[in-house]
């Protein structure tokens, strides 16, 4: 509607209905989006994303568990034991997971938009579709699908320690401990010598094998920021002047700890923090349905002059070694 009694345009009367009958809204062609979140952590998977086929199961790892063969120690005669055949590899299995976004286009809507058009909300529409998908998956990569079996396992399935989620790629953890991640409640401030201890301590876990990044929220990653900036100092050496424009410039727009960067997700729950390898987690894409758009199809034969597209994406968050990882909770973090 017109925004009478503002600016230029009177608030009302005859030449206000005048002005109303004659002229058109100047409009600005372009369609600001206001409600979406970025998704770096997706965006990560996705650069590097593995390719997915049919079958059943279609993301299947064989994972080893146990020893094939035992040492011993030989005296002068060089005797050792007999060799036992120990079975020590099993299969981790994840099927696809399928999110749909049905995108309509009404038969009239489409007569009336051949012309005068300010936006094609038809277009509007696809664009919207792929963004909605892209938020709806980030939101699932920090979740969990034992509330939706429909949905791909998320960060807390994968890194749990069996207490909360027993089962993970069709493998129980109770029943092999090798298979449980590291999941650590106790409340502490996110600094540079709390994460570190955490991270050093899942180093030692995981059997030597430092993580390579570190996910957390935006209000518990501006708190670690703190930390580092309470030890930063400006330098000014004798003789030089700053000019006007110069500027000091404080804070990071990302963060080093040990060499491993530590990134900030929107999606990322206030008071959680994921510790990860990424060598183990990986996101698998079905090469059929990867955003795939289906095509317009008419609705006639439900008695409808319009038709109805689906964008369709089958994946997968697979970690083959979930004591690589680790989960934080509890902490306490700027309140934002």
């Amino acid at each position: 509607m017109p925004v009478y009694g503002s600016g230029v345009v009177p608030a009302s009367g005859s030449i206000t209905n005048e002005l109303t009958a004659v002229m058109r809204r100047a409009f600005v062609p372009k369609l600001v989006v206001q409600i979406y979140s970025a998704a770096p952590v997706l965006s990560l998977l996705m650069r590097n994303a593995q390719r997915a086929r049919g079958g059943l199961s279609q993301v299947t790892v064989p994972v080893q568990g146990s020893q094939f063969v035992n040492f011993n120690w030989a005296g002068y005669d060089g005797g050792f034991p007999q060799p036992q055949v120990l079975a020590a590899t099993q299969q981790a299995a994840w099927n696809l997971s399928v999110g749909t976004v049905p995108i309509p286009l009404l038969g009239m809507e489409s007569l009336l938009q051949q012309t005068e058009t300010i936006i094609p909300l038809v277009k509007a529409r696809m664009a919207d579709a792929k963004t909605v998908a892209v938020q709806a998956i980030s939101t699932a990569l920090f979740g969990s699908a034992a509330s939706n079996s429909l949905a791909i396992n998320g960060f807390q399935d994968i890194f749990d320690d069996g207490t909360s989620v027993a089962s993970y790629g069709g493998l129980n953890r109770n029943s092999n401990a090798f298979w449980k991640s590291t999941k650590i409640s106790t409340s502490i401030t996110p600094s540079r010598t709390t994460m570190m201890t955490r991270i050093m301590q899942l180093t030692k876990i995981a059997g030597g094998e430092s993580p390579d990044f570190v996910i957390m929220s935006l209000s518990d990653w501006t708190t670690l920021l703190t930390d580092f900036m309470s030890v930063e100092q400006f330098n000014t050496d004798p003789g030089i002047k700053y000019g006007n424009d110069d500027a000091v410039n404080a804070g990071f727009r990302a963060l080093m700890l040990g060499n491993i960067p530590i990134l900030a997700d929107p999606f990322c729950p206030v008071g959680t923090a994921y510790i990860i390898n990424s060598k183990y987690l990986g996101l698998y894409i079905s090469e059929d349905a990867n955003f795939a758009f289906s095509g317009w199809h008419s609705l006639i034969a439900n008695n409808q002059i319009a038709n109805v597209g689906v964008i369709i994406a089958a994946m997968a968050l697979v970690n083959t070694k979930p004591s690589s990882g680790m989960q934080l909770s509890a902490i306490a973090g700027a309140s934002f």
